[in-house]
């Protein structure tokens, strides 16, 4: 089969490799869409602590089972599935017997440290592999991974009717957090500083969009909320200065999450005003049975991916969509690669 393989940091080569047998309780997927994630980025700039070399990057992904290995369905042959990036877990940590699998101490990340889908075909976990809800594309479902990290935040952080979520960044992570919170019956005050992307964020079901780069931030939330401050703030830039103002635009009592990752061991936040006002601050690592509620909320249209589907190369051009995700990221919402697309002629 054909690979891009990531030999070094800065670099990824065409080859031919043999195409993997999937071994007891895996299966055999034949990608049909990958999307291009920022930890893809990272990885390809030597810059993820999971990653190492040569390492097949790639997890945002779908395609059909081609064959399984021993212990899996064979029903499950032909069946168009999204694939769960967790493809081994160590079962004896307390992440793993809690049921709690995405704080596992030692998991096999498909694309991280396990071939991942920058391939015509790819091994996978039989367990986490979902079949598609009749109605969902391939393209779309490649996206189910994103989509699960925003239901699990709208679920970590308790959001339910009548709750005024403040996303702050809403680049294709944050444009998911809008929809899910929507789903969840929450009034959404969406915060960025690009005007595409809040034009969708209203097209999403935002009722507030603030301008960071012309508008004061805290005062306009302020004032949506009777000077209380949003029940809920999601910070999804990992930017310094974000973190910090995720803080401000909070109530007494209210949660807050960074989801954003500044990549930093240490970041300035206005600890004083979180103890005081018995606020509540939370982490999130993924997502954790969370693939069936995302692929139910595309099926039933409560969230719309593919406006957020603004790229797609073919596999050839593995490096040229990683570039353009990192040099073009006002512009690229998602990159799609698809293994099955021809390159253009030159």
């Amino acid at each position: 089969m054909l690979a891009a393989i990531c030999s070094e940091p800065g670099r990824i080569e065409m080859k031919e490799v043999p195409k993997p047998t999937p071994q007891a309780g895996q299966v055999l997927v034949k990608i049909a869409a990958c999307g291009v994630c920022r930890s893809d980025v990272s990885g390809y700039l030597g810059k993820h602590p999971m990653i190492g070399y040569p390492i097949i990057l790639g997890h945002e992904c779908s395609g059909t089972i081609a064959d399984v290995g021993a212990g899996a369905s064979p029903d499950l042959v032909g069946a168009s599935v999204a694939v769960e990036t967790f493809f081994r877990l160590c079962g004896r940590c307390r992440g793993c017997e809690s049921g709690a699998y995405n704080l596992c101490r030692a998991p096999q990340i498909i694309g991280h440290n396990a071939p991942g889908a920058f391939a015509e075909y790819m091994l996978a976990n039989a367990s986490f592999v979902f079949p598609l809800p009749d109605g969902v594309s391939l393209e779309q479902a490649a996206l189910t991974e994103p989509l699960s990290v925003a239901v699990h935040a709208v679920k970590r952080c308790g959001v339910s009717f009548s709750d005024t979520v403040a996303v702050l960044g809403v680049g294709a992570i944050g444009l998911l957090i809008v929809q899910v919170a929507k789903a969840a019956g929450a009034r959404v005050i969406a915060i960025d500083v690009n005007e595409q992307k809040l034009s969708l964020a209203q097209r999403f079901g935002a009722e507030e969009t603030i301008d960071a780069s012309v508008q004061d931030v805290t005062a306009i939330v302020r004032s949506c909320t009777r000077g209380e401050g949003a029940d809920v703030v999601i910070e999804a830039v990992g930017r310094p200065d974000t973190l910090w103002q995720m803080v401000d635009l909070g109530r007494a009592g209210g949660t807050l999450m960074p989801i954003g990752f500044t990549g930093n061991v240490l970041d300035e936040i206005n600890l004083g005003r979180i103890t005081l006002s018995e606020m509540t601050l939370l982490g999130i690592l993924g997502f954790c049975r969370d693939f069936p509620t995302s692929l139910g909320l595309l099926a039933s249209g409560s969230v719309d991916v593919r406006p957020l589907l603004t790229h797609q190369f073919p596999l050839s051009q593995v490096e040229q969509a990683i570039l353009t995700m990192k040099e073009a990221k006002e512009l690229v919402l998602r990159a799609l690669v698809r293994p099955d697309r021809a390159a253009p002629p030159s």
